[in-house]
């Protein structure tokens, strides 16, 4: 397998190029030729020209494309290029199919295609897919093709991006385009080996939110407000041409399976609802999050250690816009090394897509790495990245390399974003890695980084501080049960739910029997004693659906769901016996009354109360430590 890479502005530049010994001569010896071509340009006809011009030498090539935001060539971040990767193969097969989605059930377009693709094809190794994501429902798309899935092959790939809103995404398979559709390329044999790593490094800033209310792509309320609301709340970010610009930073992280996953807003629609590429589920937890710059630099070099270890011949690297968009002039910090270890050619994507077990997902604001070689290894694997670890053991990275460091002194050596290259030839010293590092040179990324340390810690503390508040909200400061105000809240719920479904209900008004004898013989600490005793006794036998709220003072109200009067009854005689058989504190000996009342539908909380008091108090003047039910 033997990799290259050209960016070109111009035909003329690729027909030199393709003229070369080199690329005929690697052509006529290669089993298959498959070439990408990532272009800032969106149109059929520039493509059509490339392919043209390539057919000339290769016309048995498979030839793919896509539309870009960004693209990569040999590790390094071009704009408003086109970037042509060629990969020759020595012992793979290659095969393309192009689907178009439009005007169609996407799922079941990719569960066609992924069975039509493990019929057609032998010895799959992995797939490429690349999708017009912004144009179609992707993620619907995938889940059609995860279920059509049945080798564990990998598959990972892009949606493809525009510069501006006015141009539509294309993707391209041998002269054939399509704006809403995908692409796939099958790689197959026994000796071609791929990996593919993925990681996100972003991390929340916001508390916890609900996604209380979705409609496919679209998220229409958090914690049952206006999903643009809530994101123009904390991020002051307007409804207009600029949305997606202004947002791309911000993903709502979601957690599924232990793994997070950014979601990224693409559109809002009547200053209430945000769209997003990617799929998000109704009642799901999220945060918006923040890109961490150190941790991406960080988590990148991780990546290359473990692609340095499997050396392969070629890397294709999709990363998303908003990582390019986040990090500036330091970008190729996170993808120039790469080349380093071999021809790295790709692009930045709206979307990127990545096999996990049996499911194929479209994740944002990730970087998905593709390493391949050919030649007698290991299986073929896909590999899910939730935190790096060391290559070699297994076990968490705590250390560098040695070999990534002197790439890492070559590469700053070299000059990166404006710095490093006449510090490297200063006197014509080799200088070491920490001295070659200007502490004042590229800040913005460590700043930044402290800014969102300092959100996430201030966050914290209002998280906990909304905690506590919220306890003493709701829970008697005492007893640690709910207070009447929340007792009455829950009453009201279940009274709610018993009309409208016509179920039953009780309530148990407790009251502790000559509670003032024992404030006044031994003390309100002591008082306060039997109280805590008494909860955690009722706590223990009532059941997990029943709510204990402290009433006032020594009297306590039980809500009983789904329960009748002969029920509640019992309940509250069990009750009553085992507080008898109680020895309190001090070695005292407290018995309680209970007054017991059973909902009739469409009767206020209020006169509901009133019967249970009723009762109570009748169980009072029947001489305490008795139930009476009404």
């Amino acid at each position: 397998m033997i990799s290259r890479i050209i960016s070109i502005n111009q035909i003329e530049t690729l027909k030199k190029w393709l003229q070369t010994e080199e690329i005929k001569n690697q052509t006529k010896r290669s089993m298959a030729v498959f070439v990408q071509m990532f272009s800032a340009r969106s149109e059929p006809q520039w493509l059509t020209e490339i392919e043209a011009a390539i057919r000339v030498v290769a016309p048995l090539a498979v030839i793919v494309g896509s539309s870009t935001m960004g693209e990569i060539s040999e590790g390094r971040l071009l704009t408003n290029t086109s970037v042509i990767s060629f990969v020759f193969f020595e012992k793979t097969g290659v095969q393309g199919f192009l689907v178009d989605t439009k005007n169609q059930d996407e799922a079941l377009v990719g569960k066609n295609l992924s069975e039509k693709i493990e019929s057609q094809c032998q010895k799959i190794a992995g797939v490429l897919l690349l999708a017009t994501s912004s144009s179609m429902d992707a993620s619907h798309f995938l889940k059609g093709f995860s279920a059509g899935r049945r080798g564990t092959y990998p598959v990972f790939g892009a949606g493809a991006g525009v510069y501006e809103g006015e141009q539509k995404p294309i993707v391209t398979l041998n002269q054939q385009f399509s704006s809403s559709g995908v692409v796939a390329v099958v790689f197959t044999g026994d000796d071609i080996d791929i990996v593919v790593h993925t990681y996100l490094g972003w991390e929340p800033l916001s508390k916890e939110l609900t996604l209380t209310e979705t409609d496919g792509l679209w998220l229409k309320t958090i914690d049952n407000q206006p999903a643009f609301e809530v994101y123009h709340r904390y991020l002051n970010i307007e409804d207009d041409e600029n949305f997606f610009l202004n947002v791309l930073e911000f993903p709502l992280l979601v957690e599924r399976n232990g793994v997070v996953y950014a979601k990224t807003p693409n559109e809002v629609k009547d200053h209430h609802d945000i769209k997003f590429i990617a799929d998000i589920k109704q009642g799901e937890s999220a945060r918006i999050g923040y890109g961490n710059p150190a941790l991406i630099i960080k988590n990148a070099r991780d990546i290359q250690d473990r692609v340095q270890a499997f050396h392969p011949e070629g890397i294709f690297i999709y990363s998303c816009t908003c990582r390019r968009f986040l990090l500036q002039n330091e970008v190729e910090l996170e993808t120039k090394a790469f080349q380093t270890i071999a021809p790295s050619a790709g692009f930045y994507t709206h979307g990127e897509i990545v096999s996990h077990e049996e499911t194929v997902m479209l994740l944002n604001a990730t970087m998905v790495t593709v390493s391949m070689k050919e030649g007698v290894g290991k299986p073929p694997e896909a590999v899910l990245e939730t935190g790096p670890t060391e290559p070699r053991t297994g076990q968490p990275c705590n250390r560098r390399d040695n070999r990534m460091i002197a790439r890492l002194v070559k590469f700053f050596s070299r000059g990166n974003a404006g710095g490093g290259r006449k510090a490297a030839e200063n006197g014509g010293e080799k200088l070491s890695a920490e001295a070659m590092v200007d502490p004042f040179n590229r800040q913005n990324n460590r700043i930044i980084s402290q800014l969102v340390n300092f959100i996430k810690v201030v966050t914290a503390e209002l998280e906990q501080a909304n905690q506590e508040a919220r306890l003493l909200a709701e829970r008697d400061y005492l007893t640690q049960v709910y207070n009447r105000l929340k007792g009455h809240e829950f009453l009201q719920s279940e009274i709610a739910r018993c009309n409208r479904y016509g179920q039953e209900c009780a309530i148990m008004m407790i009251d502790v029997d000559f509670f003032k004898n024992v404030n006044d013989t031994y003390g309100h600490n002591i008082g306060d004693a039997v109280l805590v005793q008494l909860v955690k006794i009722l706590t223990r036998e009532i059941r997990t659906v029943d709510v204990l709220s402290r009433w006032g003072g020594e009297e306590f109200l039980l809500i009983m769901p789904q329960i009748d009067a002969q029920g509640a009854t019992y309940a509250a005689e069990r009750l009553r016996t085992v507080v008898e058989k109680t020895l309190f504190t001090q070695g005292l000996r407290q018995t309680a009354s209970f007054g017991v009342a059973t909902y009739k539908l469409g009767e206020s909380p209020e006169a509901f109360i009133d019967r249970a008091d009723k009762a109570l108090y009748e169980a009072k003047q029947l001489g305490r430590n008795c139930v009476v039910s009404k």
